[in-house]
């Protein structure tokens, strides 16, 4: 487009940036288990919102927990791949344009049942 147009998205880097994090996600699991990590569970699960007195599903959850140096550890992918919108009664799900995905990672000491914040950059 020339100037001052609008240029259409470009649903093809979208989805690569999607496919992109989805590797980074595996390829940190892959890492923690080449140092010596022991992967204790793995579960996938749907992402709800509530909407009032509604549960909307905006997207889903992969949780894997896994022991590392005598330390428990956990894990998360949340994918959100849609938003809610509006005000007041008006609220409604809308797709984004490309999914909002976040990584979590959270340390237990055996000695506390204690989640902690770690920094991904942190753990290697």
């Amino acid at each position: 487009m020339g100037a001052g147009g609008k240029k259409p998205p470009m649903k093809e880097i979208e989805e690569t940036r999607g496919a992109g994090r989805d590797e980074a996600f595996e390829a940190i699991i892959d890492r923690i288990k080449s140092v010596g990590g022991e992967v204790t569970e793995d579960n996938s699960s749907p992402l709800y919102s509530e909407v009032g007195d509604q549960e909307l599903e905006v997207g889903y959850e992969r949780v894997v927990q896994f022991s590392l140096n005598r330390f428990d550890f956990k894990l998360s992918r949340r994918v959100e791949t849609q938003a809610i919108q509006g005000d007041g009664h008006t609220k409604h799900l809308s797709a984004l344009p490309s999914p909002r995905i976040k990584f979590i990672l959270k340390r237990k000491p055996d000695n506390t049942q204690d989640w902690q914040l770690v920094d991904l950059e942190d753990m290697f």
